[in-house]
């Protein structure tokens, strides 16, 4: 079996490329002929490299790809299947350039970019709703299909090269993301000018090492740039919102100015340390994480203390560097004393317990929010307080306040809606023998003061004595710290382990669920005890009262458009059928009202896609939506749900199937 006829750079034709035939057991039962390489004078090569070299000439395409098919891969070596696996990654790549073009063709209709009326505010970054288009047919994340409608187009256009490149299987997707990435705000010179230097040899390094190509050569050939890009790149500084992982937990990233990163993360790395020295039995990544929580959230679980209050003082010097032996398994120091492991320096602290707090626990253990706090930082004292005898000694209360705002719905399985806010007040009381005195610190004061304890929010210095406040109940939370969670009434009073729902991640399970619930704040909600959906309480104004609100956004949980994940509570409720005449419309138009069954949480670019980018909504039934975009593509979905039916091709009188 042959492929087409290959070129020589120069243009001259070359023979036809022969792809390997293979017998039941394996044997290769082509002839491949006199070998050039020993026609040159090199010495002979074996039949299986004659077969890897034969394979790895073949462009993808369709003969390669029946080719493939037709292995029957449990009778080849392993050289050859390494090779096949490579070739199939040729064809992958081939596909996917045409899938790219597929999308670039798609993005240029007109219809993929609507007119954005300014009545509705300045026009979304992404102009273009072919990504919106794609996201809704497809299922994949909006984002992601924002990005892949972007490559198309960059490929499209600008890195024609890096196209054909990946066309004929030279580069693969990830490597020509990053050609895309890097290059695609620079200009046509620079553009260019790197893709030439990079794409003869990028088949050869991996995508780490092509994106330091890429950025070795754009300082090459654009150093007068770098300002400007270093300050476009600054703009896209962010924090990402929580991403659902398995069994309880979240993830969230971050981009930071590079000094920024990397000051954030010595003090977090330095706290961790320290507390690891002083006894901590949890590891470093979780120190990291506690630390950075509580110094954002300022929640600190009474598991995690604080039950000492931490004052650094200065390091030791650090001893000598101890000598290795010859085969690395023992150290010694420089008298000679032999050591099983090299000497580290050990932080030096000043352990006070902490005593009358509202919340020390048994373990002992060194926060390490407590002791991020600079080494050489004085203690305020009054007037009264100079050269004693005794060492004055800080007391760090932290008192913890659990507020949580519960709905609870009532019917044939009722459920609850949980939300939390831990607020954290942290006191800071400087005492002597001699002549006591207080500093209380409120978290709601906005004002700064010396850094002399771990505070995890501004303060504010008192200017008389003042008695701390032990077993407050009153302190107000962080702006934001706040959780709803949905927990069937069965789990929470222990009759069932129903897993509840956490607004924004998702199923937790029960026992977690309970915990997050304790202390907190309910608020009734009445259900259907058939289907467990929110009853109607409609209103005849434009913005919903805030209890309707709350029912709209317990009842959808997400945004109302085909896989959006955004949480309802970051959501803008949305009248589906319009409450007010829009500009050049029917003047007769029936208008919606505000009520259960025409409002729906739609995040802002899903709205800003109903009002201008050509998609249409109608809420066919209470919390049951249906979208219908540009290309006439119709989907039924149930926010929360995760039900979503592509009912294009269905005929309008078919009832939905959920």
């Amino acid at each position: 079996m042959a492929s087409d006829l290959q070129e020589h750079p120069d243009g001259d034709p070359a023979a036809a490329v022969v792809l390997p035939v293979y017998g039941p057991d394996g044997t290769c039962l082509t002839d491949f002929g006199p070998d050039p390489v020993v026609a040159a004078g090199g010495a002979p090569r074996t039949g299986e490299r004659r077969q890897i070299e034969a394979i790895r000439s073949c462009e993808p395409g369709p003969v390669l790809d029946a080719w493939l098919r037709g292995l029957d891969l449990r009778v080849l070596s392993s050289a050859i299947v390494v090779e096949v696996i490579a070739a199939q990654d040729r064809v992958e790549s081939h596909q996917h350039a045409r899938k790219l073009a597929m999308i670039a063709e798609l993005a240029s209709r007109d219809e993929m970019s609507p007119e954005w009326s300014p009545l509705a505010g300045a026009p979304p970054t992404q102009a273009c709703v072919a990504g919106d288009e794609l996201a809704m047919r497809l299922g994949w994340p909006r984002v992601t299909a924002t990005k892949t409608v972007h490559r198309a187009l960059v490929l499209d256009g600008m890195l024609g090269a890096t196209r054909e490149a990946l066309e004929v299987g030279h580069l693969d997707p990830a490597k020509a993301q990053v050609l895309t990435a890097g290059l695609a705000d620079l200009s046509f010179q620079v553009a260019h000018a790197v893709e030439d230097a990079v794409l003869p040899d990028a088949d050869q390094c991996s995508v780490a090492e092509l994106r330091q190509r890429v950025a070795r050569e754009i300082r090459l050939v654009d150093p007068e740039g770098a300002a400007a890009r270093r300050e476009r790149a600054r703009c896209t500084r962010k924090v990402s919102h929580p991403r659902p992982q398995p069994d309880g937990m979240a993830s969230m990233w971050l981009v930071l100015d590079a000094a920024d990163a990397l000051r954030v993360d010595g003090v977090l790395t330095h706290a961790a340390k320290t507390a690891k020295a002083l006894g901590d039995d949890r590891t470093l990544d979780q120190l990291r994480a506690d630390g950075l929580r509580d110094l954002v959230v300022g929640d600190v679980p009474a598991s995690d203390g604080p039950a000492f209050e931490v004052r650094l003082s200065p390091g030791l010097p650090v001893p000598p560097e101890p000598k290795r032996s010859w085969n690395g398994a023992t150290f010694t120091d420089p008298d000679g004393v032999v050591l099983t492991c090299p000497v580290e320096p050990i932080p030096v602290a000043t352990l006070t317990p902490v005593v009358g707090t509202a919340t020390r626990h048994a373990g002992g253990r060194a926060h390490p929010a407590a002791l991020l706090r600079a080494p050489d930082a004085p203690i305020e004292t009054t007037d009264t307080e100079t050269e004693t005898a005794a060492r004055t000694e800080v007391e760090t209360r932290t008192e913890v306040e659990t507020r949580t705002g519960v709905e609870t719905r009532t019917g044939a399985e009722s459920r609850t809606g949980v939300g939390t806010g831990r607020a954290t007040r942290t006191s800071t009381v400087a005492t002597a023998p001699t002549a006591p005195s207080a500093r209380a610190e409120d978290t709601a004061s906005g004002a700064s003061s010396g850094a002399t304890a771990p505070t995890l929010a501004p303060s504010t210095v008192a200017t008389t004595p003042t008695t701390p406040r032990r077993g407050c109940t009153r302190c107000s939370g962080r702006p934001g710290a706040e959780v709803r969670i949905t927990i069937p009434a069965s789990t929470l009073l222990g009759l069932d382990d129903q897993p509840a729902h956490l607004d924004g991640h998702g199923p937790i399970d029960a026992v977690q669920a309970r915990a997050l619930a304790i202390g907190g704040v309910w608020q009734r909600v009445v259900t259907d005890p058939v289907t467990d959906r929110v009853l109607d309480v409609g209103r005849e104004r434009y913005r919903p009262p805030a209890a309707l609100a709350d029912l709209i956004r317990t009842r959808d949980k997400t945004c109302a458009a085909p896989g959006c994940r955004v949480p309802a509570c970051s959501c803008e409720l949305d009248h589906t059928q319009e409450f007010h005449p829009q500009p050049g419309g029917d003047l007769d138009a029936p208008l919606g009202r505000t009520d259960a069954s025409n409002l729906g949480p739609v995040c802002h670019r899903h709205h800003r896609l109903k009002t201008d980018g050509g998609f249409r909504l109608r809420q066919i039934s209470p919390g049951l939506y249906e979208w219908i975009t540009p290309t006439g593509h119709r989907y039924l979905t149930r926010p929360g749900t995760g039900q979503c039916h592509d009912a294009t091709a269905d005929p309008y009188d078919a009832p939905p199937p959920f």
